[in-house]
């Protein structure tokens, strides 16, 4: 008869049968004694067969990054690493124009007299300013070092509003088309999409001033 050894609030029989642990005991380690002094008596150790030097795998060396585990992972990294690199200087010549290009629209915004083309002017400098910022990060994601542009601004004169609106599409047109020949050839993925999102911005801002100039000088 089989008695409960926790709970249920019965004693334990004075009669336990053992047989019930020899049949455990004997599908876990057949052949060996349960009440033997020695644990491992009669215990069989498997021959353990050294396996040829020409198949012993060697352990593969950890990389940096915490990626050395992954499938294809290389020490150089996928996105701002060497192949942006060759598009440094490119990277450096935009941050310096959007930087220069914020401060204009910002001031031709102070001093135009008309309304719509005085906001239009102020989300261009502030966009101009995000992409500043953007690029920026882009440099040090490269590089690890932080860049400051040397900028001059220099005090551009024009005969009136409509002139300096041409003025500001024609350099927004300009750099929608350098952004997008700079995607082109860049061969970092992660830099590809930043100049294609602000070759983008450029044109859509070309195309706000086209349409701002055609309801005030036709």
């Amino acid at each position: 008869m089989e008695t409960t050894p926790f709970g249920g609030g019965q004693e334990p029989s004075p009669a336990y049968d053992y047989r019930v642990y020899d049949r455990v005991w004997q599908r876990v380690a057949p052949g060996t004694d349960p009440f033997s002094q020695e644990p491992d008596a009669g215990m069989a150790v498997p021959e353990t067969v050294p396996a040829p030097a020409s198949q012993t795998a060697a352990p593969a060396p950890a990389q940096e990054g915490g990626g050395g585990n992954l499938p294809g992972a290389e020490p150089d990294p996928c996105c701002m690493g060497t192949e942006a690199k060759e598009s440094l200087e490119v990277l450096e010549s935009f941050l310096q124009e959007e930087t220069a290009e914020s401060r204009c629209c910002q001031a031709l915004a102070c001093r135009a007299g008309n309304r719509e083309a005085a906001r239009l002017l102020r989300q261009a400098a502030s966009e101009k300013r995000a992409a500043a910022r953007e690029l920026c990060a882009a440099y040090f994601l490269i590089t690890g070092n932080r860049y400051t542009p040397a900028v001059s601004v220099e005090r551009l004169c024009w005969e009136n509003l409509h002139q300096a609106l041409r003025a500001c599409y024609h350099q927004e047109a300009c750099n929608g088309f350098n952004y997008q020949r700079a995607s082109e050839e860049t061969m970092d993925i992660c830099l590809r999409k930043l100049f294609a999102r602000l070759s983008e911005q450029s044109y859509r801002r070309a195309e706000a001033l086209m349409a701002l100039l055609g309801r005030l000088v036709c």
